[in-house]
C-alpha cells in the first residue's frame, strides 16, 4: 500500500514532481525541522538547498487527485466504530503577527479571555485510526480565508469526503462547530453523520405538537424549548459504563434540535465522569449532539467523541517535530504547499509504521510479545530514514544547471505591499444616550 500511495502522490504533482517527493521523503525522516531550508541537509533531500525554495515556488499538485490518493489509501487495520469510519476536523492557527508583508492575516482568539492570534488559520480533516497510540490519516487541509468561516470551510470539506465512497462515515467536531453552517450540510449527504459537543449553556426544541384539524395560521416550527442546564423531562436511556478505566453516567433524549435547524433532530447525550464515590467528577457534564441512528449504543457514541482527541496529538507532533509552522515566507502560496508537505509526510509515517525497524533508545521500554508496544509517530520517524533508503528511488536524479544569471545590472526590486490585519467581526456602534 505504501508503494502505491508514494507513486500516487508523485504522479498528481503537476510540476516539481522530483524536488516535492524529495521534500517528503526528508521530512519522513528529519531529525528537527527548523525551518524549510534546514529540510535540505537530509540525505533524502538530493538537491541544493536552492530547491526548497523552488519546490515552495513553482510546485503545483492536483489537490483533488491527492485527496482521492488519501482516502484510498488507508491502512488495513484502521479501527472501526459501530459500523462507521470515524473522522475528525478541527482548525490550526499558524500565527504571523510581525508578517505585515503577508496577504489576508486574520485575528481570533481560542476563547474568552485568551490573547488575540494573528495569521492564517487551516481547516483539517482527518480520519482517526488508532487510539494507543494516536494515529490520524489527513484528507483534506485548506486554509480559511478571511471572507469564510472554520464551519463553511469544513462543510465543503464534506462534501468531497461524502463523494468518495459509500461507506459509513461519522465526523466529530468540537462545540465551534454546533451551528447550522456545519451541521446543516448533513440534510444533503448520503454516508456522514456529525456527533458535536454542545456548549451547557445551549437550548434546543422539542418537535412541534401535530396540527389539530381547523387549527389557524401556519404550522409550528419549535415545540417545548429544552436546557440542558435543566432538562424538562427524563431522559430515554441511561446507563453506567467504564471508559478508559472510569465509571462513565449516560443519559440521552431523542427528537431534539436546534433553532436555526428544525429540520435536523437528533439524540442529545449527557456524560458525567464519576469517582470512585460515583460523584461527578468535572462541574459541568458534557453534552453531544448526534445525527445518526437514535439506536447506537451510547457507550460507542461518547467512546466516538472521546477518540476525537488523536486529531490533537497529531497537530502537537507536526509542530514539535515536522515544522508545520515554521514556514516564514511572504507568499501565502509558499505557506498553503508547506502544509500540504507536512500532512503529505505524516501519511507516509502512518503508512511505514509496521515496515519500519523497531528500534528504540535503550531508555524507552521495548515492545514484548507479552506487552506489545506500537511505534509512535515520533519513533517511527527516528527509524524511517534507513528504511526510505533502501527504497528504489522514484525521483529522477538530479540535473547540473550552471550558474543563474543574478539580478540584472541596476535593478532595483519594488518594496513589498503592506497588509493589514483583517478583522472578520466589526463592533456595532451603540446607540447615543438621549437627554
Amino acid at each position: 500500500m505504501f508503494d502505491r500511495f508514494r507513486e500516487e502522490v508523485y504522479q498528481n504533482f503537476i510540476r516539481r514532481k522530483d524536488a516535492g517527493l524529495d521534500l517528503i521523503d526528508a521530512l519522513t525522516s528529519a531529525e528537527q525541522v527548523e525551518s524549510p531550508v534546514a529540510v535540505s541537509e537530509n540525505p533524502l533531500f538530493r538537491r541544493g538547498f536552492g530547491s526548497v525554495y523552488d519546490a515552495l515556488e513553482e510546485s503545483r499538485m492536483d489537490k483533488a487527485r491527492m485527496e482521492q490518493s488519501l482516502a484510498g489509501n488507508h491502512p488495513a487495520d484502521a479501527q472501526i466504530i459501530a459500523g462507521y469510519e470515524v473522522y475528525a476536523t478541527d482548525v490550526t492557527v499558524h500565527e504571523h503577527p510581525e508578517a505585515e508583508t503577508l496577504p489576508d492575516r486574520t485575528q481570533s482568539r481560542k476563547g474568552k479571555g485568551s490573547p488575540l492570534q494573528i495569521g492564517h488559520r487551516y481547516s483539517w480533516l482527518v480520519r482517526v485510526i488508532a487510539r494507543t497510540p494516536s494515529w490520524c490519516m489527513p484528507q483534506s487541509v485548506e486554509r480559511v480565508g478571511s471572507q469564510m468561516t472554520d464551519s463553511q470551510v469544513a462543510a465543503e470539506q464534506l462534501k468531497r469526503l461524502d463523494g468518495q465512497s459509500n461507506r459509513l462515515k461519522v465526523v466529530v467536531a468540537d462545540s465551534l462547530y454546533c451551528n447550522q453552517y456545519f451541521l446543516g450540510i448533513l440534510l444533503t449527504l448520503q454516508t456522514i453523520v456529525a456527533l458535536v459537543r454542545m456548549r451547557s449553556n445551549m437550548v434546543l426544541y422539542e418537535e412541534p405538537p401535530e396540527r389539530v384539524k381547523g387549527q389557524r395560521g401556519r404550522s409550528r416550527v419549535h415545540g417545548a424549548t429544552f436546557k440542558l442546564s435543566a432538562p424538562s423531562r427524563t431522559p430515554e436511556q441511561s446507563e453506567t459504563v467504564t471508559l478508559l478505566n472510569q465509571q462513565v453516567r449516560l443519559a440521552a433524549w431523542t427528537g431534539l434540535h436546534l433553532r436555526s435547524l428544525p429540520l435536523l433532530a437528533g439524540l442529545v447525550l449527557r456524560v458525567e465522569f464519576l469517582k470512585p464515590d460515583g460523584t461527578p467528577r468535572f462541574k459541568r457534564p458534557l453534552f453531544l449532539f448526534w445525527t445518526g441512528p437514535w439506536s447506537t449504543p451510547l457507550a460507542d457514541i461518547c467512546y466516538i467523541y472521546l477518540w476525537r482527541f488523536a486529531i490533537e496529538h497529531m497537530f502537537r507532533f507536526m509542530k514539535q517535530h515536522l515544522g508545520l509552522t515554521t514556514s516564514r515566507s511572504s507568499a501565502l502560496a509558499h505557506h498553503e504547499r508547506w502544509v500540504w508537505f507536512c500532512a503529505l509526510a505524516y501519511s507516509q509515517l502512518l503508512l511505514i509504521r509496521h515496515e519500519v525497524a523497531d528500534r528504540r533508545p535503550p531508555w524507552q521500554r521495548p515492545s514484548t510479545p507479552a506487552t506489545p508496544r506500537p511505534l509512535t509517530a515520533r519513533q517511527v520517524q527516528r527509524n524511517a530514514l534507513a528504511f526510505l533508503l533502501d527504497l528504489a528511488p522514484l525521483a529522477s536524479d538530479t540535473k547540473p544547471a550552471g550558474k543563474g544569471p543574478g539580478r540584472p545590472s541596476g535593478f532595483h526590486p519594488k518594496p513589498r505591499t503592506r497588509h493589514r490585519v483583517i478583522k472578520k467581526t466589526k463592533k456595532t456602534k451603540k446607540p447615543a444616550k438621549s437627554g
